[in-house]
C-alpha cells in the first residue's frame, strides 16, 4: 500500500498537469481521437500546401497566430501555409509533391485544375481508409455521403476529401451593358447570335468605343461557344481547352469538337465574322486592361465567370457607372447546357510523405467544421480584416487597404455554405436569379468517377495542346489569312500528326472499362 499511494497520487498530478498545461478541456462532443493527444509535448506543426503568391504584408501571420491558439488548444497543432505561386503553378505544385523531405501535409488538390488522378497514381497521397477518416476526421467524414468517398477513391482506397458543402459557379459568360443592349434592339442577349448583334450595335452607335478590348484568343470563348450550341460535355481535366468529352445524349461515346464535327468549324466562322465587324482592335497584340476598360466605358463586355460578376464586375460597375447596369449572358444558356462544379475541384488529400496524417486530418477537421477556425482560415480577424454589419453581413473595417491589411490562405478546400459570411457588396438578388435559373437545367458534373488522367494518357497530352496552343488563339481572333475552314482543317491536320487519334481511342477504353 506504502508503494501504491505515491504512485496514484503522481499519476493523478500528471493528469492534472496536463490539462492545465494544454488548457484542453472535454466534453461529450470531443472526438475520441483527441484524448490519445500529449498536450504537455511542443504543438505538432501541420503545414498547409495551397496555390498562390505568398503574401508579404504581415498580416497572414498574424491572423494564423490566432488560428494557432485555438488548434493549440482542441489539438496540440499549429499551422503554417506553404505557398506556390500562380506562375507555372501546375508543373511546380507536382514537384513538390514529388519533394519528400519539403514538410508538407495537408495538400490542396482538384481534379479539373491540379492533376489529382496522376498524383494518386504516383503514389503522392496518404492513403485514406474510412476507419482513419471516422477516427481523426469525424465532423467531415459524417457530411460525405458513401457515393463521393467513393468518387475520391482508386482501386478502392480513398485518397482526398471532396468540397461537398460548397455551392459554387464558375461557369463563363459575358457581363454586357444593358443600355448597349436596348439600342442595338436587345432586352437580353441570350444566344452568341445575340451577341453578334449587340457587338455591332454598340460599333454602330458608339464608334468611339472597343466593343471587346481582348488581347488574345480566349481557351474559354472556343469552349463557351461548342457547349452553347449543342450539350457538349467536357472532360476539364484533360486539358484546359475542354478537348475531349461527350455528348449529352450519348455520355458513352467519347468525342473531341475540335478534330470533328461542325460546330468548331461554325466557331471559327463566327470569330472571323466578329473580327470583320470590328469586335477587337485590329491587332489584338494592342489590347490595353479589358476590365479597367470596361468600369471606364471605354468597352462594352467583360468576359468571366458567374461567381466575378455578381461579387466583383456588378459591385464595381455600381460605382464606376450608377447609372449603368449590366446583365451576363452564359455560355450555354440557349441550350440549356451547364454542368455544377466537379466536388473535386477543391479536394484536400495529406501528403504520402506527411509525418503526422493523424494530427494533419485533425486540423483540416477543425478548418472545415470548427466557425472560429473557419472564419480565421477564410476570413482573418473580425476588426483587421473584416466586421459584421447589423444583418450578420461582412463589411470592410474604416480605413482598409487591400494591400496592407489583406490576407492570403486561399482555403478552397473545404468550404462550407453554413459557415460562409455574405459580402455585404457582393449582388445578391443577381446571384439567386441566376441560380434559380441554373438549378432547372444544371446537371452534376459526371466524369469524377472516371479516372481519365492517367500518367500514360498525361504523357501523350504535350504535343496536341502544342498543335491547339498553336491556332486556337489565332482561330479565336479571326486575324489571319484564308478561310475559316481552311484554317481548322489545316488544324486538324497537324491535331492528327499530333496523335489525337490514339489518345482518344484510349480514352473511349477507359471509359468502357469503367
Amino acid at each position: 500500500m506504502s508503494k501504491r499511494v505515491p504512485a496514484l497520487v503522481l499519476a493523478f498530478s500528471l493528469l492534472v498537469g496536463m490539462g492545465a498545461c494544454g488548457d484542453h478541456v472535454a466534453d461529450k462532443d470531443t472526438p475520441l481521437a483527441y484524448k490519445e493527444i500529449d498536450y504537455t509535448s511542443e504543438p505538432v506543426k501541420i503545414t498547409y500546401m495551397t496555390i498562390g503568391d505568398k503574401p508579404t504584408n504581415g498580416q497572414t501571420e498574424a491572423a494564423i497566430d490566432e488560428l494557432n491558439k485555438i488548434l493549440k488548444k482542441k489539438v496540440n497543432a499549429k499551422l503554417d501555409i506553404y505557398y506556390v505561386g500562380w506562375k507555372d503553378y501546375v508543373a511546380n505544385y507536382n514537384k513538390c509533391l514529388e519533394t519528400e523531405d519539403l514538410g508538407v501535409d495537408l495538400v490542396c488538390t482538384g481534379a479539373d485544375w491540379l492533376d489529382t488522378w496522376p498524383n494518386a497514381m504516383n503514389g503522392r497521397f496518404y492513403p485514406l481508409s474510412e476507419d482513419m477518416l471516422k477516427r481523426y476526421c469525424p465532423r467531415t467524414y459524417e457530411n460525405v455521403n458513401a457515393g463521393l468517398w467513393k468518387d475520391c477513391s482508386l482501386d478502392g482506397t480513398i485518397y482526398f476529401i471532396p468540397e461537398n458543402e460548397y455551392s459554387q459557379w464558375t461557369n463563363h459568360g459575358f457581363v454586357y451593358r444593358k443600355d448597349l443592349a436596348r439600342e442595338a434592339g436587345l432586352q437580353e442577349v441570350d444566344s452568341w447570335e445575340d451577341l453578334t448583334t449587340y457587338f455591332e450595335g454598340v460599333r454602330k452607335n458608339h464608334p468611339e468605343m472597343i466593343p471587346w478590348d481582348v488581347d488574345h484568343g480566349s481557351r474559354i470563348l472556343s469552349l463557351g461557344y461548342l457547349m452553347s450550341k449543342r450539350k457538349y460535355v467536357p472532360i476539364y481535366e484533360l486539358t484546359t481547352y475542354g478537348l475531349w468529352g461527350a455528348y449529352a445524349e450519348n455520355m458513352n461515346k467519347i468525342v473531341c469538337p475540335f478534330y470533328e464535327g461542325k460546330e468548331f468549324v461554325n466557331y471559327a466562322r463566327l470569330m472571323k465574322k466578329w473580327n470583320e465587324i470590328g469586335v477587337w482592335r485590329s491587332d489584338v497584340s494592342l489590347a490595353g486592361d479589358n476590365d479597367d476598360e470596361f468600369y471606364n466605358g471605354y468597352v462594352s463586355v467583360v468576359q468571366h465567370h458567374t461567381q466575378n460578376y455578381y461579387t466583383i464586375i456588378k459591385p464595381k460597375v455600381k460605382i464606376a457607372m450608377p447609372d449603368t447596369d449590366v446583365d451576363f449572358y452564359w455560355f450555354g444558356k440557349e441550350s440549356g447546357n451547364l454542368m455544377r462544379v466537379s466536388y473535386l475541384h477543391g479536394a484536400m488529400a495529406v501528403s504520402a510523405y506527411s509525418q503526422n496524417p493523424e494530427r494533419a486530418l485533425m486540423v483540416y477537421d477543425l478548418l472545415r467544421n470548427d466557425p472560429e477556425c473557419y472564419r480565421l482560415i477564410r476570413y482573418g480577424i473580425e476588426g483587421v480584416q473584416y466586421e459584421l454589419n447589423s444583418e450578420g453581413m461582412m463589411e470592410k473595417p474604416s480605413g482598409y487597404n487591400e494591400a496592407q491589411d489583406g490576407i492570403v490562405t486561399n482555403f478552397w478546400w473545404g468550404r462550407r455554405d453554413e459557415l460562409e459570411i455574405q459580402d455585404s457588396t457582393a449582388a445578391w438578388d443577381d446571384y439567386y436569379d441566376l441560380v434559380n435559373s441554373y438549378e432547372h437545367v444544371a446537371i452534376d458534373y459526371p466524369w469524377d468517377e472516371v479516372a481519365f488522367s492517367t500518367p500514360q494518357i498525361n504523357s501523350q497530352l504535350a504535343p496536341v495542346v502544342e498543335v491547339l496552343d498553336a491556332y486556337v488563339p489565332v482561330i479565336s481572333t479571326g486575324q489571319y489569312e484564308g478561310t475559316a475552314d481552311e484554317k481548322v482543317e489545316e488544324m486538324r491536320a497537324e491535331l492528327k500528326k499530333a496523335g489525337i487519334e490514339k489518345v482518344t481511342k484510349e480514352l473511349q477504353e477507359i471509359r468502357d472499362s469503367d
